[in-house]
């Protein structure tokens, strides 16, 4: 039987955990450094990619110009569609009006005789 055996194994536990923790706290730091480094370079990369395409910044700039004008066309060719279709239909809307005035004249014909007047309250 070896002499001891009891406190090497203890020794050699002690150092395996202390490697381990040495190991983890190694990997933390460089799991963050490698966190930085591509938070650098995609901020990097995204300064350049804005240096890059300004050139077409202009042009995307007349292109949404151009689309808004085209928006404004076809909102201003509905809108003249409407207003046509409205008055072609303004003859219907007279006759419609034309009928309601006449159905109002003769209910109130026909109201005639059951209204009454309530007499005026003189003011102090």
């Amino acid at each position: 039987m070896v002499p001891n055996l009891d406190l090497i194994l203890l020794a050699f536990l002690h150092g395996a955990f202390i490697c381990f923790l040495l190991l983890l706290l190694l990997s933390l730091a460089f799991i963050s450094l490698l966190f930085s480094f591509s938070l650098t370079l995609f901020s990097i990369l995204l300064i350049d990619s804005y240096n890059v395409y300004s050139f077409f910044s202009q042009y995307l700039e007349t292109l949404k110009a151009n689309l808004q004008l085209g928006c404004q066309l076809i909102l201003l060719a509905i809108t003249y569609l409407f207003v046509t279709i409205v008055l072609a239909m303004n003859p219907v809307f007279q006759g419609v009006a034309s009928k309601v005035r006449v159905l109002k004249h003769a209910i109130q014909q026909m109201e005639e005789p059951f209204k009454f007047k309530l007499p005026r309250i003189p003011r102090l």
